[in-house]
């Protein structure tokens, strides 16, 4: 797999921490920002990010507060924080941005075009509607809840981090989960997404980030959410089945509308539509930017 390397990449001073960010085209044209989904780092996007700014776009992908190069999780309010972390890099790079985002990625995007609109032009939202309404959990003991989380975080700083020999068996322990992601870019995950340590490797992703603490989110809040949603969406699923995804037809159909959303399934795909379907996201990415934003849709 020949994947060029990203233009550019910084270290940007965010919300008390540092993100790492990767950057295609040339700063000063419309900006795009990839958020990047849960336990990746933002070199997913080495394939389509260069393609969209061919097109004349500033692409910035960073990777998530706790991700590959960024800084850890400083609290249980996770979600809150890699919100605002994305708004303050919007503001950054210069606002209003396009918002691409893959699955948590995809949730962030939409949470931060429905709390700060006048940043947001626009958000493709890459199978990122969250999980069907009978995976939240109801637990009317908020403090039993929470004792939980933190007994949980306290074993885990007492456990060192799994050491793995090689990026290669890495890679092939992610391929247990994600069990279409193409060899390549599951060794591809593990060379950007790995810290060398005495003995072998240790994913960069902190494992904090596996630990949840109790809160009001559910399918009421989600939707309510995507009702002030005010900025162009489109929406892209796979079609085939695969981990991580699994949202009911209804429960979809449900939240597209609810965000007045474009929907496009994409064939041959799963849960990483733009990694096995590249050129089709592509395709589709580059038609809905342009026509929002006005551009030609030639290569500059």
């Amino acid at each position: 797999m020949e994947l060029a390397e990203p233009h550019r990449t910084r270290v940007v001073e965010v919300n008390r921490t540092t993100l790492r960010v990767w950057e295609w085209g040339t700063p000063g044209d419309p900006p795009v920002i990839c958020a990047h989904g849960a336990h990746d780092h933002g070199r997913m996007w080495d394939e389509v990010a260069p393609a969209v700014a061919a097109h004349g776009y500033h692409v910035v992908a960073p990777d998530l507060r706790g991700h590959g190069g960024s800084g850890r999780i400083s609290s249980g309010h996770l979600w809150e924080a890699c919100s605002l972390d994305l708004a303050l890099l919007a503001r950054e790079v210069g606002d209003p941005v396009g918002l691409l985002g893959h699955s948590f990625g995809g949730g962030l995007s939409l949470y931060v075009a429905a709390v700060w609109p006048e940043l947001v032009r626009w958000v493709v939202d890459i199978d990122g509607l969250g999980p069907p309404a009978d995976a939240f959990e109801e637990d009317d003991d908020l403090v039993g809840a929470a004792t939980t989380a933190l007994d949980a975080l306290e074993k885990l700083r007492a456990r060192p981090p799994r050491v793995y020999a090689s990026l290669e068996e890495m890679a092939s322990r992610r391929g247990q989960v994600n069990v279409r992601l193409p060899p390549e870019w599951l060794l591809h995950l593990a060379r950007h997404g790995a810290h060398p340590v005495e003995g072998g490797w240790t994913w960069a992703t902190d494992p904090v980030f596996n630990i949840g603490f109790p809160g009001d989110f559910g399918p009421e809040v989600l939707l309510a959410q995507y009702a002030l949603v005010d900025r162009p969406v489109l929406v892209l699923t796979g079609t085939e089945e695969d981990a991580w995804t699994g949202l009911p037809e209804d429960e979809l159909a449900e939240r597209v509308a609810a965000l007045g959303a474009e929907h496009q399934a994409v064939p041959g795909a799963g849960h990483y539509v733009h990694i096995e379907q590249p050129g089709v996201v592509i395709d589709a990415v580059l038609r809905f930017a342009t026509e929002v934003d006005g551009l030609e849709t030639g290569a500059t």
